[in-house]
Protein backbone atom coordinates (compact mmCIF):
# COMPACT_ATOMS: atom_id res chain seq x y z
CA UNK A 1 0.00 0.00 0.00
CA UNK A 2 1.38 3.58 -0.84
CA UNK A 3 2.00 5.62 2.08
CA UNK A 4 -1.35 8.12 2.40
CA UNK A 5 -2.28 10.20 5.02
CA UNK A 6 -5.43 11.53 6.76
CA UNK A 7 -5.43 15.58 7.12
CA UNK A 8 -6.78 16.72 10.25
CA UNK A 9 -6.31 20.48 11.65
CA UNK A 10 -3.70 20.74 15.01
CA UNK A 11 -0.34 21.32 14.95
CA UNK A 12 2.43 21.16 12.39
CA UNK A 13 4.06 17.72 13.71
CA UNK A 14 2.80 14.76 12.30
CA UNK A 15 1.75 10.84 13.17
CA UNK A 16 3.35 8.19 11.12
CA UNK A 17 1.83 4.86 11.92
CA UNK A 18 4.05 1.93 10.00
CA UNK A 19 2.37 -1.59 9.67
CA UNK A 20 1.82 -4.15 6.98
CA UNK A 21 -1.47 -4.90 7.24
CA UNK A 22 -4.18 -2.68 5.82
CA UNK A 23 -6.58 -3.22 8.72
CA UNK A 24 -4.17 -2.31 11.72
CA UNK A 25 -3.71 0.51 9.49
CA UNK A 26 -6.96 1.76 9.17
CA UNK A 27 -7.70 1.22 13.22
CA UNK A 28 -4.50 3.29 14.18
CA UNK A 29 -5.96 5.90 11.90
CA UNK A 30 -9.37 5.98 12.79
CA UNK A 31 -7.94 5.87 16.69
CA UNK A 32 -5.65 9.10 16.25
CA UNK A 33 -7.94 10.84 14.98
CA UNK A 34 -8.29 12.39 18.11
CA UNK A 35 -4.94 13.56 18.41
CA UNK A 36 -6.01 16.93 16.15
CA UNK A 37 -2.80 15.88 14.22
CA UNK A 38 -2.21 14.75 10.32
CA UNK A 39 -1.82 10.57 10.38
CA UNK A 40 0.34 9.35 7.63
CA UNK A 41 0.77 5.62 6.85
CA UNK A 42 3.20 3.26 5.31
CA UNK A 43 3.02 -0.49 5.01
CA UNK A 44 6.84 -0.67 4.86
CA UNK A 45 9.58 0.64 6.79
CA UNK A 46 11.47 1.54 3.38
CA UNK A 47 8.14 3.89 2.59
CA UNK A 48 8.51 4.46 6.61
CA UNK A 49 11.82 6.00 5.28
CA UNK A 50 10.30 8.16 3.10
CA UNK A 51 7.98 9.94 4.87
CA UNK A 52 10.77 10.39 7.81
CA UNK A 53 12.66 12.17 4.92
CA UNK A 54 9.61 15.45 4.91
CA UNK A 55 11.00 16.51 7.73
CA UNK A 56 7.58 17.00 9.82
CA UNK A 57 7.10 13.60 11.54
CA UNK A 58 6.71 14.13 14.87
CA UNK A 59 5.89 10.82 16.26
CA UNK A 60 6.18 7.38 14.79
CA UNK A 61 3.84 4.48 15.83
CA UNK A 62 5.60 1.44 13.91
CA UNK A 63 5.22 -2.83 14.07
CA UNK A 64 8.32 -5.03 14.73
CA UNK A 65 7.64 -7.45 11.99
CA UNK A 66 7.41 -6.61 8.73
CA UNK A 67 8.45 -7.82 5.20
CA UNK A 68 12.08 -6.93 3.80
CA UNK A 69 12.86 -4.91 6.28
CA UNK A 70 11.92 -5.05 9.96
CA UNK A 71 11.20 -2.00 12.76
CA UNK A 72 14.08 -2.95 14.48
CA UNK A 73 16.19 -1.66 11.54
CA UNK A 74 14.23 1.19 10.29
CA UNK A 75 14.92 2.38 14.35
CA UNK A 76 18.25 1.87 13.55
CA UNK A 77 18.18 3.79 9.92
CA UNK A 78 16.22 6.39 11.94
CA UNK A 79 18.88 6.98 14.99
CA UNK A 80 22.03 6.73 12.53
CA UNK A 81 20.20 9.71 10.15
CA UNK A 82 20.52 13.55 12.03
CA UNK A 83 17.53 14.36 11.07
CA UNK A 84 15.51 11.63 12.36
CA UNK A 85 17.60 10.76 15.24
CA UNK A 86 15.54 12.08 18.12
CA UNK A 87 12.23 11.42 16.48
CA UNK A 88 10.01 9.29 19.41
CA UNK A 89 9.30 5.70 18.11
CA UNK A 90 6.81 3.26 19.78
CA UNK A 91 7.13 -0.29 18.62
CA UNK A 92 3.60 -1.61 18.71
CA UNK A 93 4.18 -5.47 18.08
CA UNK A 94 2.07 -8.46 18.69
CA UNK A 95 5.27 -10.13 19.81
CA UNK A 96 5.91 -11.87 23.28
CA UNK A 97 7.89 -9.06 24.60
CA UNK A 98 10.56 -11.05 26.71
CA UNK A 99 14.11 -9.57 27.58
CA UNK A 100 15.78 -10.26 24.01
CA UNK A 101 12.93 -8.46 22.85
CA UNK A 102 13.08 -5.74 24.64
CA UNK A 103 16.70 -5.51 24.77
CA UNK A 104 16.88 -5.72 20.97
CA UNK A 105 13.89 -2.75 20.98
CA UNK A 106 15.62 0.02 23.43
CA UNK A 107 18.79 -0.94 21.70
CA UNK A 108 17.36 0.26 18.40
CA UNK A 109 16.21 3.34 19.58
CA UNK A 110 12.25 2.82 20.40
CA UNK A 111 11.12 5.14 23.86
CA UNK A 112 8.34 2.36 24.41
CA UNK A 113 6.82 -0.92 23.38
CA UNK A 114 2.86 -1.53 23.59
CA UNK A 115 1.46 -4.84 22.84
CA UNK A 116 -1.14 -5.48 20.72
CA UNK A 117 -4.22 -4.73 20.59
CA UNK A 118 -3.14 -1.21 22.36
CA UNK A 119 -4.96 0.45 24.78
CA UNK A 120 -6.49 3.57 23.00
CA UNK A 121 -6.45 5.37 26.04
CA UNK A 122 -3.30 5.19 27.27
CA UNK A 123 -1.82 5.66 23.30
CA UNK A 124 -3.59 8.54 23.40
CA UNK A 125 -1.65 9.70 26.16
CA UNK A 126 1.50 8.57 25.06
CA UNK A 127 1.18 9.63 21.81
CA UNK A 128 0.99 13.09 22.91
CA UNK A 129 3.28 13.50 25.90
CA UNK A 130 5.94 12.63 22.88
CA UNK A 131 4.35 15.05 20.50
CA UNK A 132 4.36 17.67 22.70
CA UNK A 133 8.43 16.61 24.02
CA UNK A 134 8.94 16.60 20.36
CA UNK A 135 7.86 19.82 19.49
CA UNK A 136 9.55 21.38 22.57
CA UNK A 137 12.62 19.60 21.36
CA UNK A 138 12.27 21.10 17.54
CA UNK A 139 11.76 24.41 18.91
CA UNK A 140 14.51 24.87 21.25
CA UNK A 141 16.74 23.61 18.12
CA UNK A 142 14.89 25.89 16.19
CA UNK A 143 15.77 29.24 18.60
CA UNK A 144 19.34 27.87 19.57
CA UNK A 145 19.76 28.19 15.50
CA UNK A 146 17.68 31.71 15.48
CA UNK A 147 20.54 32.18 18.52
CA UNK A 148 23.45 31.36 17.10
CA UNK A 149 22.29 33.18 13.73
CA UNK A 150 22.24 36.41 15.73
CA UNK A 151 25.45 35.61 17.68
CA UNK A 152 27.34 35.39 14.08
CA UNK A 153 25.69 37.82 12.76
CA UNK A 154 26.73 40.55 15.71
CA UNK A 155 29.68 38.98 15.91
CA UNK A 156 30.70 39.51 12.31
CA UNK A 157 29.78 43.58 12.47
CA UNK A 158 31.81 43.41 15.99
CA UNK A 159 34.63 41.83 14.05
CA UNK A 160 34.42 44.13 10.94
CA UNK A 161 33.70 47.32 12.02
CA UNK A 162 36.43 49.82 11.57
CA UNK A 163 35.61 51.55 14.90
CA UNK A 164 37.51 49.96 17.80
CA UNK A 165 35.04 48.79 20.59
CA UNK A 166 35.82 48.32 24.18
CA UNK A 167 33.92 46.61 27.13
CA UNK A 168 34.80 47.76 30.48
CA UNK A 169 33.67 47.00 33.93
CA UNK A 170 32.97 49.22 36.82
CA UNK A 171 36.60 48.80 38.18
CA UNK A 172 37.81 50.17 34.61
CA UNK A 173 38.96 46.53 33.44
CA UNK A 174 38.37 45.46 29.96
CA UNK A 175 36.64 42.79 29.41
CA UNK A 176 36.08 43.11 25.57
CA UNK A 177 38.13 43.75 22.55
CA UNK A 178 36.97 43.76 18.84
CA UNK A 179 39.88 43.46 16.28
CA UNK A 180 39.93 46.88 15.03
CA UNK A 181 41.07 48.26 18.56
CA UNK A 182 43.59 45.80 18.50
CA UNK A 183 44.65 46.69 15.22
CA UNK A 184 44.76 49.91 16.26
CA UNK A 185 46.64 49.48 19.15
CA UNK A 186 49.31 47.39 18.42
CA UNK A 187 48.24 44.05 20.11
CA UNK A 188 46.31 40.75 20.79
CA UNK A 189 42.81 40.97 22.16
CA UNK A 190 44.31 38.36 25.13
CA UNK A 191 46.66 41.29 25.52
CA UNK A 192 44.13 43.59 26.27
CA UNK A 193 41.32 41.73 28.19
CA UNK A 194 42.07 41.87 31.63
CA UNK A 195 44.17 45.00 31.54
CA UNK A 196 43.23 48.23 33.31
CA UNK A 197 41.69 50.96 30.38
CA UNK A 198 43.65 54.07 31.89
CA UNK A 199 46.64 51.84 30.87
CA UNK A 200 45.52 52.50 26.95
CA UNK A 201 44.61 56.07 27.53
CA UNK A 202 47.43 59.13 26.69
CA UNK A 203 44.91 61.80 27.00
CA UNK A 204 42.68 62.95 28.83
CA UNK A 205 45.30 62.04 31.44
CA UNK A 206 43.82 60.36 34.78
CA UNK A 207 45.55 59.20 37.74
CA UNK A 208 42.75 57.41 39.59
CA UNK A 209 39.95 55.57 38.04
CA UNK A 210 37.97 56.05 41.10
CA UNK A 211 38.12 59.71 40.23
CA UNK A 212 38.06 59.60 36.50
CA UNK A 213 35.64 61.15 34.14
CA UNK A 214 34.57 57.44 32.47
CA UNK A 215 33.36 56.17 35.98
CA UNK A 216 31.63 59.40 36.85
CA UNK A 217 29.94 59.17 33.42
CA UNK A 218 29.25 55.60 34.25
CA UNK A 219 27.91 56.05 37.77
CA UNK A 220 25.58 58.90 36.50
CA UNK A 221 24.45 56.62 33.77
CA UNK A 222 25.70 59.11 31.01
CA UNK A 223 27.33 58.85 27.38
CA UNK A 224 30.53 60.68 27.36
CA UNK A 225 32.26 62.07 23.83
CA UNK A 226 35.95 62.97 23.61
CA UNK A 227 36.63 64.44 20.02
CA UNK A 228 40.23 65.55 21.39
CA UNK A 229 41.63 62.13 22.83
CA UNK A 230 44.31 60.09 22.51
CA UNK A 231 45.39 56.46 23.15
CA UNK A 232 48.76 55.29 23.44
CA UNK A 233 49.86 51.37 21.47
CA UNK A 234 51.67 48.49 22.66
CA UNK A 235 54.70 50.17 21.38
CA UNK A 236 54.06 53.47 22.81
CA UNK A 237 53.45 55.53 20.00
CA UNK A 238 50.27 57.80 20.46
CA UNK A 239 47.13 56.88 18.66
CA UNK A 240 44.61 60.28 18.39
CA UNK A 241 40.83 59.12 18.32
CA UNK A 242 37.32 59.92 18.94
CA UNK A 243 36.16 58.63 22.08
CA UNK A 244 32.25 57.66 22.97
CA UNK A 245 31.63 55.91 26.20
CA UNK A 246 27.88 54.28 27.06
CA UNK A 247 26.95 52.75 30.11
CA UNK A 248 25.26 49.16 29.14
CA UNK A 249 22.19 48.03 31.31
CA UNK A 250 22.45 48.53 34.96
CA UNK A 251 22.53 44.64 35.57
CA UNK A 252 25.88 44.49 33.29
CA UNK A 253 27.58 46.59 35.81
CA UNK A 254 30.05 47.77 32.34
CA UNK A 255 30.57 50.27 29.33
CA UNK A 256 30.99 49.81 26.30
CA UNK A 257 33.59 52.59 24.54
CA UNK A 258 33.72 53.26 20.72
CA UNK A 259 37.37 54.19 19.12
CA UNK A 260 37.36 56.26 15.87
CA UNK A 261 41.42 56.27 14.68
CA UNK A 262 41.37 59.90 13.82
CA UNK A 263 44.92 60.10 12.89
CA UNK A 264 43.95 61.06 8.91
CA UNK A 265 41.67 64.12 9.61
CA UNK A 266 44.30 65.04 12.39
CA UNK A 267 46.90 65.02 9.97
CA UNK A 268 44.89 66.33 7.49
CA UNK A 269 43.66 69.26 9.97
CA UNK A 270 47.56 70.15 10.60
CA UNK A 271 48.01 70.17 7.02
CA UNK A 272 45.28 72.48 6.76
CA UNK A 273 46.70 74.41 9.70
CA UNK A 274 49.71 74.62 8.03
CA UNK A 275 48.65 75.95 4.79
CA UNK A 276 47.00 78.86 6.60
CA UNK A 277 50.30 80.10 7.90
CA UNK A 278 52.69 79.53 4.75
CA UNK A 279 53.14 81.72 2.00
CA UNK A 280 52.53 80.05 -1.27
CA UNK A 281 54.92 81.85 -2.89
CA UNK A 282 58.54 81.12 -1.30
CA UNK A 283 56.93 78.17 1.37
CA UNK A 284 58.42 80.51 4.34
CA UNK A 285 55.86 81.35 7.08
CA UNK A 286 53.52 84.01 6.17
CA UNK A 287 52.36 87.14 8.28
CA UNK A 288 49.87 84.94 10.69
CA UNK A 289 52.88 82.41 10.77
CA UNK A 290 55.50 84.93 11.86
CA UNK A 291 52.88 86.76 14.06
CA UNK A 292 52.19 83.22 16.24
CA UNK A 293 56.23 82.37 16.39
CA UNK A 294 56.93 85.97 17.08
CA UNK A 295 54.18 85.64 20.34
CA UNK A 296 56.14 82.28 21.18
CA UNK A 297 59.47 84.35 21.06
CA UNK A 298 57.69 86.92 23.52
CA UNK A 299 56.72 84.61 25.66
CA UNK A 300 60.16 82.53 25.91
CA UNK A 301 62.05 85.79 26.92
CA UNK A 302 59.94 86.77 29.68
CA UNK A 303 60.45 83.24 30.85
CA UNK A 304 63.83 83.10 30.34
CA UNK A 305 65.13 86.94 29.91
CA UNK A 306 67.26 85.74 27.24
CA UNK A 307 68.15 88.30 24.67
CA UNK A 308 66.20 88.15 21.02
CA UNK A 309 65.69 90.02 18.18
CA UNK A 310 63.33 90.67 15.27
CA UNK A 311 64.75 92.10 11.76
CA UNK A 312 62.34 93.61 9.41
CA UNK A 313 63.74 93.70 6.06
CA UNK A 314 62.18 95.46 2.96
CA UNK A 315 64.27 95.19 -0.43
CA UNK A 316 65.94 97.61 -2.37
CA UNK A 317 64.89 97.77 -6.45
CA UNK A 318 62.00 94.64 -6.04
CA UNK A 319 59.46 97.24 -7.89
CA UNK A 320 61.45 97.92 -10.39
CA UNK A 321 62.30 94.20 -11.41
CA UNK A 322 58.27 93.93 -11.43
CA UNK A 323 57.62 97.07 -13.39
CA UNK A 324 60.63 96.33 -16.17
CA UNK A 325 60.07 92.44 -16.21
CA UNK A 326 57.08 91.56 -14.88
CA UNK A 327 55.36 89.70 -12.25
CA UNK A 328 56.97 86.28 -13.26
CA UNK A 329 60.06 87.48 -12.79
CA UNK A 330 59.29 89.11 -9.38
CA UNK A 331 58.19 86.15 -8.15
CA UNK A 332 61.52 84.35 -9.16
CA UNK A 333 63.65 87.16 -7.72
CA UNK A 334 61.01 86.68 -4.47
CA UNK A 335 61.90 83.05 -4.03
CA UNK A 336 65.58 83.31 -4.43
CA UNK A 337 66.00 86.16 -2.36
CA UNK A 338 63.83 83.26 0.40
CA UNK A 339 66.62 81.08 -0.44
CA UNK A 340 69.47 83.51 0.72
CA UNK A 341 67.90 84.55 3.38
CA UNK A 342 67.62 80.95 4.88
CA UNK A 343 71.06 80.14 4.10
CA UNK A 344 72.19 83.07 6.34
CA UNK A 345 70.04 81.63 9.38
CA UNK A 346 70.23 79.11 11.61
CA UNK A 347 67.91 76.19 11.08
CA UNK A 348 65.74 77.17 14.25
CA UNK A 349 65.96 80.79 13.62
CA UNK A 350 62.31 81.58 12.07
CA UNK A 351 62.17 83.47 8.56
CA UNK A 352 59.03 84.82 6.91
CA UNK A 353 57.15 86.69 4.41
CA UNK A 354 54.96 89.08 5.64
CA UNK A 355 54.22 91.52 2.74
CA UNK A 356 54.79 92.27 -1.45
CA UNK A 357 58.78 92.41 -1.02
CA UNK A 358 58.76 92.32 3.29
CA UNK A 359 60.99 89.48 5.01
CA UNK A 360 61.07 89.04 8.79
CA UNK A 361 63.42 87.08 10.85
CA UNK A 362 63.22 86.36 14.90
CA UNK A 363 66.44 85.46 16.37
CA UNK A 364 66.44 83.87 19.96
CA UNK A 365 69.39 83.60 22.30
CA UNK A 366 71.83 86.00 20.78
CA UNK A 367 73.89 87.51 23.65
CA UNK A 368 74.87 91.61 22.49
CA UNK A 369 72.72 93.72 20.27
CA UNK A 370 76.42 93.23 18.22
CA UNK A 371 75.52 89.73 16.61
CA UNK A 372 71.97 91.13 16.08
CA UNK A 373 73.94 93.71 13.39
CA UNK A 374 76.31 91.26 12.38
CA UNK A 375 73.33 89.38 11.37
CA UNK A 376 71.76 91.56 9.56
CA UNK A 377 74.83 92.64 7.41
CA UNK A 378 75.21 89.15 6.82
CA UNK A 379 71.40 89.19 5.01
CA UNK A 380 72.54 92.86 3.00
CA UNK A 381 75.50 91.28 1.96
CA UNK A 382 73.63 87.89 0.92
CA UNK A 383 70.55 89.57 -1.20
CA UNK A 384 72.58 92.24 -2.99
CA UNK A 385 75.28 89.19 -3.63
CA UNK A 386 74.20 88.21 -7.24
CA UNK A 387 73.83 91.67 -9.22
CA UNK A 388 74.05 90.10 -12.63
CA UNK A 389 70.85 88.41 -11.87
CA UNK A 390 68.78 90.33 -9.91
CA UNK A 391 69.43 94.26 -8.88
CA UNK A 392 68.27 93.96 -5.25
CA UNK A 393 69.45 95.62 -2.07
CA UNK A 394 67.97 95.37 1.29
CA UNK A 395 67.28 97.31 4.18
CA UNK A 396 66.51 96.18 7.91
CA UNK A 397 65.24 97.37 11.31
CA UNK A 398 66.09 96.12 14.27
CA UNK A 399 63.52 95.47 17.35
CA UNK A 400 65.07 94.27 20.16
CA UNK A 401 63.26 92.14 22.86
CA UNK A 402 62.18 93.49 25.69
CA UNK A 403 63.33 96.70 25.25
CA UNK A 404 61.38 97.61 22.46
CA UNK A 405 57.58 95.98 23.54
CA UNK A 406 56.65 93.18 24.99
CA UNK A 407 53.60 92.76 22.66
CA UNK A 408 53.51 91.83 18.79
CA UNK A 409 52.15 95.06 17.37
CA UNK A 410 54.76 96.95 19.64
CA UNK A 411 57.63 94.53 18.04
CA UNK A 412 56.26 94.75 14.65
CA UNK A 413 55.72 98.43 15.03
CA UNK A 414 59.63 99.26 16.78
CA UNK A 415 61.12 97.24 13.60
CA UNK A 416 58.99 98.78 11.05
CA UNK A 417 60.04 102.60 11.69
CA UNK A 418 63.49 101.48 12.20
CA UNK A 419 63.33 99.25 8.63
CA UNK A 420 62.17 103.19 7.07
CA UNK A 421 64.94 105.20 8.76
CA UNK A 422 67.44 103.07 7.18
CA UNK A 423 66.24 103.54 3.96
CA UNK A 424 65.86 107.08 4.52
CA UNK A 425 69.64 107.00 5.53
CA UNK A 426 70.69 105.79 2.00
CA UNK A 427 69.58 101.59 1.82
CA UNK A 428 71.59 98.70 2.16
CA UNK A 429 71.77 99.00 5.39
CA UNK A 430 70.24 98.18 9.11
CA UNK A 431 68.81 100.60 12.02
CA UNK A 432 68.17 99.66 15.64
CA UNK A 433 64.62 100.59 16.74
CA UNK A 434 64.73 103.52 19.20
CA UNK A 435 66.95 103.29 21.94
CA UNK A 436 69.00 100.96 20.53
Amino acid sequence: MQGREVQVQGAELEVLVVDDQEENLEQMQELLEDLGRTVRCADSGAKALTCLATGRIGLVLMDVQMPGMDGFEVARRMRADPDTRFTPIIFISGMRQTEEVLDQGYSAGAVDFMTKPVHPTLLLHKARVLLAHDGYRRGLIQTTAQLEQARAFNASILDNTAEGILVVDSTGTIRFANPAITRMLGCSGDELRGTHLLAWVQTPQEQSWAESIWRDHWQRGESLRLHDANLRTRQGQSVPVALSCSPLPQDQDAMTILALDMSAVRELHLKLEALTITDALTGLLNRRGFEQALQGAIARNQRSGQMSVMLYLDLDGFKQINDQSGHERGDEALRWVASQLQACLRPYDRLARVGGDEFTVIIEGINTSDDAAAVAQKLIRQVSADQERFRLGASIGIACLPDCGGTVEDLMRAADSAMYEAKQRGKGQYRFASGQ
